[in-house]
């Protein structure tokens, strides 16, 4: 502690941990490295602990058990899923952080203390939100783990007698103390940080901003609780507790109770999808067109325009498409169609529109391939139409500050200065997030994607995507699922035998046309995806506002990437096989035109991963 700060009380969580703090900074005094990576360590662990014990499902159903006005349940939920957001950014970070500045045995007690923190977490959310009486197995294993911490001295004192079934009001009241125990940590962190050399430059950032997260976590869950009485009666008007979690934090309310512009965001408004089905002897471009008109893209023009004062001829427009997971001319069923692309910048130029630029970023598949840049591949598939100009998001990265998220900080210059940003992805299913459409398009616009896909990574590969969107959202989207649609369980890579569905699905809100399509590609739930259910937490759930415009209804002979329950064992065994057994992606390259885009040497090539290669696309394709 400084001079003049005032010490927690000696009785609480954040107490005992301050007197910690202490010890360790005595203790490793001269060895700042040595001192960070114990901090870090016991960081990682308690993040994972919240993140597992703040978990939605669990803080959902807890609060549809308690006798409360539906307004301050939506709220309450809300301001819960943003606090276990948070501490799953913090972990991933912090993990990290660990994993790319330590020794093999730091590496080793990173991956322990990453496993005891989920474990913990279970065990805590059982104890404090389960009865014996409803799950009396889970509650014997989860109070023996509690006990082997006790032994293991993990268990903070105060603490101790809290590890039983609290009401709401108690449950609030003990994360107050474990969050201000946790800035205190952050705190410490950022104050060390300075004099670890290895450290990534803007590490110290993080760290900061961290310690001001978990401020905020302790007055939103103090604004809980005093909203509680004993028994966990609502006490407090529910305009009271819309006014302490916004002075917190305003993503922490529900989208209906954000100030003016967040309500206005392009971004999970609903509004009008159009599902356009073509019939037999409509050409691609007159169906295009017509899905345009039906859409309202004139109209998104118009008001792009008036709400700028600016001439409609001025504007610079970035269409967003999706090519370079393309690999062959002979499977273009995960690739958005050229021509389409082309049909949409004519449209466009006919509205008054002249400054049109296509963009993509680069991928994985050019540490493994030569010929990968942008423009090679946007001329090896046809992107070379004169109604537009084509741009490499990668090489166009400048410095620019997020409002929301954590470890990105760069966005594609023309992405940011564009008046009119257009999403148009292609249609294809995904192991994970069910669908890969506008939303999971947006890759690359900020920094490079596959630095958020393996153990490693300093955030999410959601948490990555949608911070661009928060701050320069798409105004229209479309989605191609015209000549081919690329189904199965990794359509996202290719697929052999695409169905041709003859849709299109545009709409001025991304994620509402989003929402919709996954429904229609055999997703079932949309909000099982990940990313999806992220993004309604950041932006609102747009479905009660959204109007679908054509036939709602499935895609016939669409397979969903679950369709059998192999494929749904393998999508859950998905992420830790592509993160730790896939060679960073070589397992599972594609049939690449090697005359158009040859192998380099190196890592990837040799008769091991063209085993291994051979057999993961003989089980998953494509």
């Amino acid at each position: 502690m400084t001079k003049g700060e005032e010490s927690p009380r000696t009785d609480t969580v954040a107490g005992e941990f301050q007197r910690k703090l202490d010890a360790w900074a005595e203790r490793f005094r001269g060895r700042p490295t040595e001192e960070l990576r114990a901090l870090l360590l016991l960081a990682l662990e308690r993040e994972r602990i919240v993140a597992v014990a703040y978990r939605d499902e669990v803080l959902r159903e807890r609060l549809a058990s308690v006798a409360m006005p539906e307004e301050s349940r939506a709220l309450m939920r809300q301001a819960l899923a943003w606090a276990w957001r948070d501490e799953e950014m913090h972990a991933t970070y912090t993990r990290g952080v660990l994993l790319r500045i330590g020794s093999v045995r730091v590496r080793v007690a990173t991956w322990l203390s990453h496993v005891a923190g989920a474990l913990a977490g279970w065990a805590i959310a059982v104890r404090h939100h389960t009865s014996f009486s409803r799950a009396p197995i889970s509650t014997l294993i989860a109070s023996f783990v509690m006990l082997l911490g006790r032994l293991g001295g993990k268990v903070p004192k105060p603490m101790r007698d809290k590890l039983r079934r609290l009401t709401l009001r108690e449950y609030c009241a003990l994360q107050v103390d474990a969050e201000e125990s946790a800035s205190l940590g952050w705190k410490r962190i950022a104050q060390v940080a300075p004099r670890v050399p290895e450290l990534p430059p803007d590490a110290g950032t993080w760290f900061s901003r961290m310690h001001s997260d978990e401020d905020k976590h302790a007055r939103i869950f103090r604004a809980l609780m005093e909203t509680l009485g004993e028994g966990d009666s609502v006490l407090a008007p529910t305009g009271s507790l819309i006014s302490e979690v916004g002075r917190a934090d305003e993503l922490f309310l529900p989208r209906a109770l954000r100030s003016a512009p967040l309500r206005s965001h392009p971004v999970g408004q609903g509004g009008r999808v159009v599902v356009h089905v073509s019939p037999a002897g409509e050409s691609k471009q007159e169906a295009l067109r017509r899905t345009l008109e039906d859409a309202g893209l004139a109209e998104a023009v118009r008001a792009r325009a008036e709400a700028l004062g600016r001439p409609v001829s001025s504007l610079r427009v970035l269409v967003r498409v999706s090519f370079m997971l393309g690999y062959h001319r002979d499977d273009r069923s995960n690739i958005t169609d050229p021509e389409l692309v082309e049909a949409l910048a004519l449209r466009l130029r006919e509205l008054g529109l002249e400054d049109i630029v296509v963009a993509d970023a680069g991928n994985l598949y050019d540490r493994f391939f030569d010929g990968r840049s942008v423009h090679e591949v946007a001329r090896y598939f046809g992107y070379t139409s004169p109604a537009y100009r084509v741009v490499d998001l990668e090489a166009e990265q400048v410095p620019h500050a997020y409002s929301r998220g954590m470890a990105q900080s760069t966005i594609a210059r023309s992405w940011r200065d564009a008046e009119l940003r257009i999403v148009f992805s292609k249609a294809r299913s995904h192991p994970v997030d069910l669908t890969h459409l506008s939303i999971a398009t947006i890759q690359g616009v900020g920094a490079r994607f596959d630095e958020f896909l393996f153990a490693e990574r300093f955030a999410s590969r959601e948490t990555a995507l949608l911070m661009p969107l928060l701050d320069f959202p798409p105004h229209f989207a479309l989605i191609d699922a015209f000549e081919h649609a690329a189904d199965g369980l990794v359509g996202i890579l290719g697929c052999g035998r695409p169905p041709t569905p003859r849709r299109l699905y545009a709409g001025a809100d991304a994620l509402a046309v989003d929402l919709l399509a996954t429904r229609h590609l055999g997703g079932g739930e949309p909000l099982q995806s990940p990313l999806l259910r992220l993004a309604c937490d950041w932006f609102g759930d747009p479905r009660g506002a959204t109007q679908a415009v054509g036939p709602d209804e499935a895609i016939p002979g669409f397979r969903a990437p679950y369709e059998t329950e192999l494929h749904a064992l393998m999508g859950l065994l998905s992420i830790p096989v592509w993160q730790f057994a896939s060679g960073r992606g070589a397992a599972f390259l594609p049939a690449m035109d090697t005359r158009a885009f040859p192998p380099k040497a190196g890592h990837g090539q040799g008769s091991f991963w063209r085993l291994y290669r051979a057999l993961m696309r003989a089980l998953v394709g494509p």
